[in-house]
């Protein structure tokens, strides 16, 4: 490997290195997106399962994890993500610090394999530009920060690009098969890899093949997008539902604007030619718009984030090749239109808290942000304890019932009598809750006025605002095992009542 091609990776990782540690995210406790917490709790469990083995059933043993720390989203999201979690912690153990370190690599895997796309076509300014404005942008600045799939994704989109290329060259078995495998792995990370399914199709039409297809590659496809929805189905979720599958749903497309802003698409419109990756890029583009008409889901920018490389290419040739009056002209008002942020995250003091308790016990958190909050605390008791110890239980869900987005919201405990016997019956020691403020859920209003008129508790413990409280009297009511249901199934607590 020569000079010139470890330069621009090196320049790309300090520069990765550098918003990471400005953003935050070294010390950020995973509450910077609901989905988060349960996406490194997941790679945890299976870390956890795999150390411990032979471990029994594996369904029997999440279960019980799930009771331990209920943040497990395996059978809501395909697995690859998950398990690449895993595979990592087994080289450089589990914890904030390892995955931010792994989302780093993803990322530098990903603008490196973008450079090295741009770089024999375009210009070395409007190359680093579009390296740039990928790394500006807050799909990937979220992705950079935290233990999510969405760079996963980007970087299956680098890939497939590259072996898209091939099908212009030619179509052979090892092209088809390099093709099918980035398709099977994009599903594999996230649903909306479905998207790229189509492509091969469009690209192989617009180049006018002449040599007959080889439609192995798109059966072994299919093969992999069926195997995630039986994963899924078996998991008790509605695909229909988590897919967006309903006409009540309003149709996507919008999101796709929150990547790099409309300026960029508009600009994007002026690159399209015959040449093989504009090809490539507008394929990929398009079939994702079309994919996003039957699967609604695709309602954040985040679930487009394999469509930003082949925006970006499209306005490096627009940039590139258009008259310099215009294309300066375009390009102002696409860096004007550019969806400017700089995300940052602080920590909510979980850990320091986690630090002023005695473990194990058992925990119920209760957070006005929802599965933000509860979530954090979640995957932070996960680390504090290096096998399932405590018992972590969330009070939106022993307390209330709601849907996996919060809706359908419904109280189990009317009052704080209510509140004190669930927790009595539970064997709940510790309560950690946000200092309640106005419009936070009902059950948090009624978990904090319990805990500070109630003579069986006191306050054990303080952060930010962030509170602490332990049981000082023994329960009133007769113990009753812990039941936790998630994704159609039901865990429930193996204790002796002796």
């Amino acid at each position: 490997m020569s000079v010139k091609s470890i330069v621009p990776a090196a320049v790309i990782g300090i520069l990765l290195l550098a918003l990471q540690t400005a953003g935050g995210a070294w010390n950020a406790e995973f509450d910077g997106y609901p989905d988060e917490a349960a996406q490194f709790v997941t790679g945890r469990m299976i870390w956890e399962y795999v150390s411990d083995l032979p471990s029994g059933s594996p369904i029997e043993w999440a279960k019980q994890y799930y009771l331990h720390y209920p943040k497990v989203g395996l059978g809501h999201w395909p697995p690859a993500y998950h398990v690449a979690e895993a595979l990592w912690s087994f080289v450089f153990g589990s914890s904030r610090v390892s995955a931010i370190w792994l989302q780093w690599i993803l990322g530098l895997a990903s603008l490196t394999g973008l450079y090295a796309i741009a770089r024999p076509r375009f210009p070395t300014a409007v190359t680093w530009a579009i390296v740039l404005f990928a790394m500006a942008s807050p799909v990937f600045q979220q992705g950079l920060e935290q233990t999510m799939a969405e760079l996963t994704c980007l970087l299956c989109s680098i890939l497939f690009i590259l072996a898209s290329l091939q099908l212009f060259k030619h179509s052979d078995y090892l092209t088809n098969a390099a093709v099918a495998a980035v398709i099977v792995v994009a599903i594999a990370v996230k649903g909306t890899g479905v998207c790229l399914i189509g492509v091969p199709f469009l690209i192989l039409s617009v180049a006018g093949q002449r040599t007959p297809w080889r439609i192995w590659w798109f059966l072994t496809a299919t093969a992999g997008v069926l195997i995630i929805l039986v994963f899924w189905l078996k998991g008790g979720n509605s695909i229909a539902y988590w897919s967006g599958m309903k006409t009540s749903f309003i149709w996507p497309v919008a999101a796709l604007g929150g990547l790099l802003g409309w300026g960029f698409a508009g600009l994007a419109i002026f690159g399209l030619r015959r040449d093989p990756l504009a090809i490539v890029a507008a394929c990929i583009i398009l079939s994702s718009i079309v994919t996003s008409f039957a699967l609604r889901a695709m309602n954040e920018p985040r679930h487009w984030i394999m469509v930003l490389p082949p925006l970006l290419l499209l306005a490096g040739y627009a940039v590139s090749t258009l008259p310099r009056w215009l294309a300066a002209l375009l390009a102002g008002m696409a860096i004007l239109l550019f969806p400017w942020r700089f995300y940052h995250q602080t920590p909510a003091g979980y850990a320091d808290l986690i630090r002023q308790l005695h473990l194990p016990s058992r925990v119920l958190v209760s957070s006005g942000r929802g599965a933000i909050g509860e979530g954090g605390w979640v995957a932070e008791m996960s680390i504090a304890e290096r096998y399932p110890a405590s018992f972590v239980v969330r009070a939106s869900k022993l307390l209330s019932e709601s849907g996996w987005n919060g809706e359908h919201y419904l109280l189990l405990a009317p009052d704080t009598k209510a509140v004190e016997k669930i927790l009595d019956e539970v064997a709940i020691d510790v309560v950690v809750l946000e200092a309640p403020r106005a419009n936070f859920p009902t059950h948090h209003v009624l978990l904090a006025s319990a805990m500070a008129t109630s003579p069986s508790w006191k306050a054990c413990g303080q952060t930010n605002n962030i509170l602490a409280w332990c049981r000082i009297q023994p329960p009133r009511f007769l113990r009753k095992p812990l039941v936790m249901k998630f994704g159609g199934w039901q865990a429930t607590e193996k204790f002796s009542r002796r």
